[in-house]
């Protein structure tokens, strides 16, 4: 997905969710209610370069 913050453009990479399972949580107007569950995979940003006042250093998300 392409995105763009103050004139800078950059690509979005969106997690991937894993469906875990089905609940039945209830029952409203005589049709059952359905839950999911979802999980999120922990994800590893990287390292990134930053600037401060002019100074440059690494940042690892």
């Amino acid at each position: 997905m392409q995105l763009s913050y103050r004139g800078h453009h950059y690509e979005a990479q969106l997690p991937k969710l894993d469906q875990d399972g089905l609940e039945e949580i209830g029952v409203y107007r005589g049709a059952p209610l359905k839950r999911k569950h979802f999980h999120l995979a922990a994800r590893h940003h990287g390292t990134v370069e930053l600037t401060y006042r002019g100074v440059k250093y690494a940042h690892e998300m």
